[in-house]
């Protein structure tokens, strides 16, 4: 397995904590020349062979992704390797994408053809949650994950200063979906969303919006200054009390040295 190229359309297949041999692709992957001559990411896994945008803010057409996504996909089955999942994700917000939903019905058709028991999987990190066509394309996804873990909007804009998506905005594009599942990451110290009071908000939100299920997990990598995560014990409490409060499935998710 490779590591995860981020700037690359496509990363992997990797381990994935929640959903096993992944290949990854990105929708919205970096630009190489904002990157540094030495730039980890450039110079590991999948980057070399698989075309990167060329120029800032320039998102990859849908037929550059498809085709290579199919290239690959096809070079893992015709290797005899193993494949769980496509994680379909992005450096960004992947619904950022205007061509989301053609993307999506031909990842479909390809992992029904070569990986049939493989699942499809959209992982969003809710910036932009901006494709028109969001709720048909959920319906695609085996999981479609979108992060919420805000109790409020005071929380949201601390933790986002600079979001260009409002939280009411973000509360009324997730309540518009039939099919999508939760995941929030509790942490404390400079920036904190683990108080009781904003918990029991987050919960109450979730509880609004119904998710099918919601994934705790711990902080990825190494923890940012003056902020760390919640002990495990804090968030199977919380998950033991989403359950016993709405009825949602939580699932707690331990760090691993791969995202997804």
């Amino acid at each position: 397995m490779s590591i995860a190229a981020y700037h690359s359309i496509l990363f992997g297949p990797i381990r994935s904590r929640r959903f096993g041999t992944s290949l990854g692709i990105n929708l919205t992957p970096t630009p190489r020349t904002e990157c540094g001559p030495d730039c980890l990411h450039c110079k590991t896994a999948y980057a070399a062979s698989v075309p990167i945008v060329s120029r800032a803010h320039i998102l990859p057409s849908s037929g550059l992704i498809v085709t290579n996504a199919a290239r690959r996909i096809i070079e893992i089955q015709r290797a005899g390797e193993k494949l769980e999942s496509l994680a379909v994700s992005g450096t960004g917000d992947p619904t950022m994408h205007p061509n989301l939903l053609e993307i999506s019905e031909n990842l479909r058709d390809l992992k029904a053809k070569w990986f049939p028991k493989a699942k499809l999987n959209l992982l969003s990190p809710s910036q932009a949650l901006s494709s028109p066509e969001l709720r048909a394309v959920c319906v695609i996804y085996d999981r479609a994950v979108f992060a919420f873990e805000w109790g409020t909007a005071k929380t949201y804009d601390t933790f986002r200063p600079n979001a260009t998506l409002d939280y009411k905005t973000l509360v009324d594009r997730l309540q518009g979906l039939d099919r999508w599942s939760a995941q929030a990451t509790f942490v404390q110290g400079a920036l904190d969303n683990s108080s009781d009071r904003e918990v029991q908000g987050w919960m109450k939100k979730i509880e609004e919006l119904r998710p099918r299920e919601v994934y705790l997990l711990t902080t990825e990598g190494k923890a940012k200054a003056g902020i760390k995560s919640v002990p495990l014990s804090k968030l199977e409490e919380i998950s033991a009390k989403l359950v016993e409060k709405t009825g949602i499935p939580g699932h707690v998710v331990t760090r691993e040295a791969q995202p997804a």
